[in-house]
């Protein structure tokens, strides 16, 4: 924590010793309009507001803001907003939030935090992992929203916004180069094709010369994007002078041994393990490599329509998606047990709502449809060295949802710096499932288990928001709020013996303040919250398959602060802070393994896991960055260094396999022209090549493995063209 301190103060240090002679204060004074800060309008109550307005924890970061954190992919998001953790596990993204998240993603299992790309829920985390090139804007909505968002957003929300089409014919293209020969090329086109149609059109292609590491056995490389190819058009027209609407397509495909790079974890070891693991976590030498494949896309049609006393929108979307992929479970040389999983994802939503945002009470009602059918084929291969009568345990299995919701929010003002807000949503699901077990013997194939299409499993429940906000002085917000978030249940695709899992249910106590301070220099929001978490959805791992257990019940308490400061014309800071505590008031059916020389788990025994801290939750996180832009006579030449750091957490309920605290650290120089049309900059991303692990695994009586798929340190350049 000191070394995290130390390295906090020297940035501010550095960054102040930048300035020239004339001090902040006259610097400040001389240019006080220009140096103001600019309000950020966000959509967290799903209307446009000023960010400072919203009586909601809110980080929000532009597309500027992203760049210069260095975040080319969601899971960089971390790197630019305080309090999200976000998970790469078998190419598949999930947030964490405040303690809330998953360590666990597969076709048919959604996230407790809730991922929405232009107003559209993206309930499989493989849809989630998308193309950046032409995001707007990142906000990350904190603590549940089971009001307006409601399905499974007991955590919060993560909004993703990306470029809508405009009348003025413009663009951009953009090439980069980095240090593993990756070559990336984005362009984005804009422009009317009538008075009142105009369309956009995203493209973006990577291709990885050569992985962050190597499989030492097989010589192959780790960690490789072979290809990435995403592309997103809309279509936006102008219907008459009160209806718009908007049809958007995208579509991805993404190869190459991505994620799933099993490792020995630091210190431990692995059953039929000859040598020591490699010393690069990026490095492994495993009997096998991994595969990575994912295609998929979608489309949704936004109708918006003002109807005089209230405004109407429709917001329709559709997303397909097929992700195989394999790994090697046990990180050794020698054969033993490997994994083929081959996922498809279909999903259909439909959200209607109708809101008035004018006089003392603002209000939204709407009603929400949700469906979404999963298949999974999983193959679990085990070789002749484990002295099983069987070569294959193979689970075919589907589930399919079917949500329904209706929802009301409104906010009164009760005086003139008063306001109170009340919402209620109630959804209904009713979730079936079919699969089965079989083994493969030598003399072919025998089902063990099946699970009739008929089995099914139903879920009604209530969830509300209730907050008062009161403006404390001018541009000083205070806010008091308690909201309940529910996450569905659902069934366990990679092991259909085990039944439905129940719902999970999030109370939240929260208290806040929103600034801007300092002649509106300086934004600070802070928030405090306490949570009671029941029959929380735990993933464990049995004889290397995956599985959802309920049964915990935890309790999160913690402060988050976001900050934003323009100290003059040239030099701005931003960042935030998050210190958390979580523990499981009671979790006595976990499990854990005895440690067995060598470093091999044993096989897996009851575990009570009371009183210990809920995986994937760092103590303490903090993001501060600082940019210094120079003007010359040619353009702009900023600077920007930011920091990321994490105190470190436990990846597995039993508290045994622990990611240390680690520091990425970011930096870039770029110039933009004076005219804006040209943008060259040169970056060095996790300059301390620290490596985090986004996977932890126990597998009883084999190995503890986790998977690495945060950037090493990563040294490139770009070049745009504006027109």
């Amino acid at each position: 924590m000191q070394r995290s301190h130390f390295f906090l103060s020297s940035c501010l240090s550095i960054a102040v010793s930048l300035i020239p002679a004339k001090s902040l204060a006259q610097e400040a004074d001389a240019g006080a309009s220009s140096n103001e800060l600019q309000d950020i309008v966000v959509t967290a109550q799903k209307r446009s507001e000023n960010l400072q307005k919203v009586p909601i924890a809110v980080s929000a970061v532009d597309s500027e803001r992203l760049l210069q954190a260095g975040v080319q992919s969601p899971q960089g998001l971390a790197a630019a907003l305080p309090g999200l953790q976000l998970l790469n596990i078998a190419g598949n993204t999930t947030p964490r939030v405040r303690g809330v998240g998953s360590g666990f993603t597969a076709a048919g299992y959604e996230s407790p935090v809730a991922t929405y790309v232009d107003g559209v829920y993206r309930g499989y985390g493989a849809d989630a992992n998308l193309d950046m090139s032409d995001v707007t804007q990142v906000s990350l909505i904190k603590g549940p929203q089971g009001t307006l968002f409601g399905r499974n957003a007991t955590g919060g929300v993560l909004q993703i916004t990306t470029r809508e089409p405009e009348h003025e014919f413009s663009g951009s293209f953009r090439v980069g180069l980095d240090n593993y020969l990756t070559l990336r090329g984005d362009s984005f086109v804009t422009g009317g094709l009538s008075d009142t149609v105009a369309a956009s059109l995203a493209l973006s292609y990577t291709h990885q010369g050569r992985g962050w590491g190597e499989n030492l056995f097989t010589g192959n490389d780790t960690y490789k994007i072979n290809h990435s190819f995403s592309a997103r058009g809309k279509i936006k027209a102008d219907l008459d002078d009160s209806t718009d609407v908007t049809i958007a397509a995208d579509y991805t495909s993404r190869a190459g041994p991505i994620a799933t790079n099993f490792h020995v974890f630091p210190g431990l070891g692995a059953a039929f393990m000859t040598s020591p693991a490699p010393a690069r976590k990026w490095d492994v030498n495993n009997s096998s490599d991994t595969f990575n494949r994912y295609k998929g896309g979608g489309g949704s049609i936004t109708l918006n329509h003002d109807l005089g006393f209230a405004n109407f929108s429709s917001i329709t979307g559709y997303r397909d998606a097929h992700n195989p992929f394999g790994f090697t479970a046990v990180p050794v040389p020698t054969a033993i047990f490997d994994a083929i999983i081959e996922e498809r994802s279909r999903q259909f939503t439909q959200e209607l709502q109708l809101s008035n945002t004018n006089g003392p009470l603002v209000w939204t009602v709407g009603a929400y449809y949700f469906y979404s059918k999963a298949t999974q084929s999983q193959r679990s291969i085990f070789y002749p060295i484990l002295g099983l009568p069987f070569t294959e345990q193979d689970f075919p299995t589907a589930v399919t949802a079917d949500s329904y919701a209706a929802f009301a929010q409104g906010t009164y003002t009760i005086l003139p710096s008063t306001r109170f807000t009340a919402g209620f949503r109630y959804t209904w699901q009713t979730t079936r499932f079919s699969g089965s077990e079989i083994l493969v013997f030598p003399t072919g194939p025998v089902t063990l288990f099946t699970v009739p299409d008929g089995e099914h499993s139903n879920f009604k429940k209530p969830t509300w928001r209730l907050s008062l906000d009161h403006d404390l002085a001018q541009d000083v917000t205070g806010y008091i709020s308690y909201n309940r978030g529910v996450k569905s249940g659902g069934y366990n695709l990679r092991s259909p013996r085990t039944g439905a899992y129940q719902p999970e249910q999030l109370d939240a106590y929260e208290v806040g303040l929103k600034s801007l301070l300092d002649a509106r220099r300086i934004r600070l929001n802070l928030a405090g919250f306490h949570y009671k978490y029941k029959n929380i959805q735990v993933p464990k791992f049995v004889n290397g398959t995956a599985e959802i257990d309920n049964g915990a019940a935890a309790t999160i308490y913690g402060v988050d602060a976001d900050f934003e400061a323009r100290l003059t014309n040239q030099l701005s800071l931003n960042g935030g802070a998050t210190w958390l505590h979580t523990k499981f008031d009671s979790f006595t059916e976990s499990s854990t393994s005895v440690l067995l020389p060598g470093g091999i788990p044993g096989p897996a025994i009851p575990f009570d896991a009371s009183g210990n801290a809920v995986p994937m939750s760092p103590r303490f996180t903090y993001v501060i960055g600082a940019t210094y832009t120079v003007p010359t006579g040619s353009g702009d030449v900023a600077f920007n260094v930011t920091d990321s750091y994490n105190s470190g957490f436990y990846g597995e309920a039993d508290n045994v396999l622990r990611q240390k605290a680690y520091h990425f650290v970011n930096a870039s120089v770029s110039w933009t022209s004076e005219n804006k049309a040209f943008v060259a900059r040169l970056y060095a991303n996790n300059i301390f090549n620290k490596a985090a692990a986004s996977q932890f695994v126990t597998i009883a009586g084999l190995a503890y493995v986790a998977d690495y798929t945060n950037p090493p340190r990563i040294i490139g350049g770009s070049f745009q063209f504006n027109f």
